[in-house]
């Protein structure tokens, strides 16, 4: 949270244009391979159920629970709504939970006193874990806060590039090749346990809970058949800005799918219910930001409406919740990927894993009148077009460059100027990894002062890069080159060689370690991460 309010400030600070933009960078399983997709995962289908009888694959039968279902039904939510995680990858961490902890919620009070103080099934004293997946704070998985959260232990077993801990610890996604592994060794390729035989066991009881919690049932909540349409935004709050279809994206410069369309608002103008409906989703999704979806019978149609980037305290109903067109559901924010307050709209045939479809034509028919165009021009072309660089950075345009504000890296504080190069360098680059301030006593260097960050690309800090994260490392320190006036970069460290603005013409030169580091070294010489100093001074 702490990197979603800084991020949500230096936008406010810096960039007021990009407030009116409002054009969201969304996770959207395949989009970039097709004009359409479907996500990749079941979601949870009606009620948890108050029990449900399962059997190893020793023969052992037991009981579950409804609490042990519903973290069951948290883990298959939570990784229905990340790129990669196929019903798969939703079994193997299922198997996980129900070997580490029994589908419960640990606590640890032996060594951390505070974790009883958080909602939890109970207490253990296996090290220093934690939770569903028996996490261990010492090991990098979290903080005690982060990992008494069912959610929070989800993503980070999942992990990738948008989990919580990317790129390490690694969650299943930073596993290679994991699809071909049995279930039972990547699950012990996450979980790195003494007992790595123990995972198979779950695997039958695993199925059976992922079957029983997608799969409708006579029980489920029924879909009401509606005609009533809504527009999701109050009238005259919002301004259109980019449209359903393949576009070049603004922040990436890759040519993909825009899986919905974006309206800008103010952030906290109420999002409403576009029609009568049951929630399906309702919490924190990766790229999505906060992410609602609601299914729909209309016309004898299932379909699933989805709300996008909301903050976390803007999300307002519960899965499984019955609302009506029109009820405030939440509130417009720009959590995720997203560059400004803006609403992501999407709508999905065949309900809440179905076909992305352009939502315009929808609302067109169904509400008062055609909505007006885009604001911003949109370029539509085919399928597979040839990619361009992200966009030009914006430039800060108010306040003291200089003055320290929060580090969303670490506990310490960074320049303003830093901080807007982090920003908008990491919206560009979204898979690049950083920190950036460090006390470094009795050195010279610009990180205890708040002017310099360290970047990778997936490799661990003293190891060389693959030619892939070289190639990403290329790419943002040529994006930085290009935008040096207009950031305030004054220097970049990377493999072995030193560019400054100030010596632009002689372009990269050898580097000596500027007395400080050994260039010949893997970290001194900066061959593992990118190293960036910003000015000083307006």
């Amino acid at each position: 949270m702490k990197k979603l309010a800084v991020l949500a400030t230096v936008l406010v600070l810096f960039s007021p244009a990009l407030l009116l933009l409002g054009v969201g960078m969304m996770f959207s399983p395949g989009a970039n391979a097709s004009c359409t997709t479907s996500t990749t995962g079941p979601s949870v289908v009606g009620p948890v159920p108050d029990s449900l009888e399962v059997t190893t694959a020793d023969g052992q039968t037991f009981t579950l629970n409804t609490t042990q279902l519903t973290h069951a039904a948290t883990i298959i939510q939570t990784g229905s709504q990340i790129e990669g995680v196929t019903r798969d990858g939703l079994q193997i961490a299922l198997m996980a939970a129900l070997t580490e902890s029994n589908l419960r919620m640990l606590a640890n009070t032996s060594v951390y006193p505070d974790s009883g103080n958080h909602p939890n099934d109970g207490d253990a004293s296996d090290h220093d874990s934690l939770g569903l997946f028996q996490m261990r704070p010492q090991a990098g998985w979290g903080t005690v806060p982060d990992l008494m959260d069912p959610g929070y232990q989800a993503r980070a077993f999942f992990g990738g590039p948008t989990g919580p801990n990317h790129p390490s610890p690694r969650g299943l996604l930073d596993i290679p090749g994991w699809q071909t592994l049995s279930k039972g060794e990547a699950a012990q390729a996450v979980e790195v346990s003494a007992y790595p035989d123990r995972y198979a066991n779950y695997e039958p009881v695993a199925e059976h809970i992922l079957t029983t919690l997608t799969t409708p049932t006579a029980d489920s909540p029924q879909l009401p058949e509606t005609g009533r349409v809504v527009f999701p935004l109050p009238e005259g709050t919002w301004v259109a800005t980019s449209p359903f279809g393949m576009r070049v994206h603004p922040i990436t410069g890759e040519n993909k799918l825009h899986t919905g369309a974006d309206y800008s608002a103010p952030d906290g103008t109420p999002i409403l219910a576009a029609a009568d409906g049951i929630v399906t989703h309702a919490s924190m999704s990766g790229g999505y930001g906060g992410l609602i979806i609601i299914e729909h019978t209309i016309g004898g149609q299932k379909i699933a409406t989805a709300y996008a980037h909301l903050w976390e305290t803007g999300i307002h109903v519960n899965v499984g919740d019955q609302v009506t067109a029109g009820q405030h559901i939440g509130d417009v924010g720009s959590a995720g990927y997203s560059t400004g307050a803006h609403l992501h709209f999407e709508l999905r045939q065949g309900g809440s894993d179905g076909e992305f479809t352009d939502p315009q034509p929808w609302l067109d028919q169904h509400t008062s009148g055609n909505l007006p165009a885009p604001t911003t021009p949109v370029e539509q072309e085919g399928c597979n077009p040839a990619a361009t660089q992200p966009a030009p950075p914006q430039g800060p345009d108010a306040g003291d460059p200089d003055r320290k504000v929060d580090d969303p890296t670490t506990d310490g504080q960074i320049t303003a100027r830093m901080l807007h190069v982090y920003t908008q360098a990491l919206t560009a680059y979204p898979d690049s990894s950083w920190a950036c301030y460090s006390p470094r006593p009795g050195t010279k260097s610009e990180h205890p002062v708040g002017r310099a960050c360290d970047v990778t690309f997936g490799n661990a800090i003293g190891s060389r890069p693959t030619p892939q994260q070289l190639e990403a490392g290329w790419a943002l320190t040529n994006w930085l080159q290009d935008n040096a006036e207009t950031l305030g970069v004054e220097y970049l460290i990377w493999q072995g060689q030193i560019w400054s603005l100030a010596r632009d013409a002689e372009g990269w030169r050898p580097y000596n370690g500027g007395g400080m580091h050994d260039p010949t070294d893997v970290t001194g010489g900066h061959y593992d991460h990118v190293h960036i100093t910003v000015k000083e001074g307006s």
